[in-house]
Parts: C-alpha cells; structure tokens; sequence
C-alpha cells in the first residue's frame, strides 16, 4: 500500500498548511522569548535587592550594637550601594522632612520601589539636624553613637567619600 508517487506530487495539504505552523511556531517562540526576558529581569532586580540588603544589614549590625553601648562610639564602614539604588537612613519616604519623628526607619529606593524597615537605632546626619541619604557607589562612612540634648542616642553617618 505504497501510494504512488503521482499522488504524492499532487497531494499538498502539507504545504497548505505549512504557513500556519510558521505563525503557531512565531508565536511560541515570541512568547518563550518575552517570558524569559520578564524572568531574567525579576532576578536581577531581586539581586539589586539582594545586594542593597546586605549593605543595610552591614549597617545595622553595627548600629544596633552602638546604641546599646551608649555614646562614644566609633565605626569606620566601607560600603558599595548597588546602581539604581539609593539608602536614606532616618526618615520614610516621602517624610525625610519630619526628623526626627521617624529617625529609626530607613529605607531603599531601588529603580522607583521602595522598600521602608525599622531600625532599633536611630540614624541622624553628622550634625543631628536630618535623615542621611545615600547614592550609588562606594563610600566610606563613620558611624558614631552620640547622645542628643533630650538624653537620646542617635547613630550618626558621616560620608566621608563625598570630600
């Protein structure tokens, strides 16, 4: 029951049909590609937060420790914050004007998404009138446990990378 080659040449159902499958095959490939990209820039951006993290955590592991010894400490920190990225110690977003009413929060900016956290310190610029804000890149900063004229202790941050 071999068909003979004379229908082979003369059925074409196969090549009617083979547009079809190239738009169906399109179409699939379009939509793995765009799943993938969408995957591929979730990571990243949680990578971003990843890394913004673990700056934050450097520094609150610190700070907690300062506020609990009292004023008079020192600490020198090398940070790097991560590109798209900006950290702004002692204030929520949108109210870095009301210090120090919410000096023992923080919060990361990371490309418009912000991510707001409490502190058990309470973070002021190094001359306890602000919120201290943070961009990207490296910086040197000096960590300092002072006590405020209300008896209160702040943890100050002085960028020493911006001289």
């Amino acid at each position: 029951m071999i068909p003979s080659l004379r229908r082979i040449k003369k059925d074409e159902r196969a090549a009617d049909a083979l547009p079809m499958r190239m738009v169906v095959a399109a179409i699939s490939i379009g939509t793995l590609l765009l799943l993938l990209s969408t995957g591929i820039y979730s990571l990243m951006e949680k990578e971003e937060i990843y890394a913004a993290q673990a700056v934050i955590s450097k520094i609150e592991s610190h700070a907690d420790q300062m506020a609990s010894m009292g004023a008079g400490s020192n600490v020198t920190l090398d940070i790097d914050i991560p590109s798209n990225t900006n950290l702004v110690m002692g204030a929520i977003p949108g109210k870095e004007n009301e210090w120090p009413s919410d000096a023992h929060n923080y919060y990361l900016e990371i490309n418009g998404k912000q991510i707001t956290e409490e502190s058990v310190a309470y973070y002021s610029n190094d001359t306890l009138d602000g919120c201290v804000v943070l961009s990207p890149g490296p910086h040197i900063i000096i960590l300092k446990s002072v006590r405020d004229k209300n008896g209160k202790i702040f943890i100050t941050l002085d960028d020493k990378s911006q001289l």
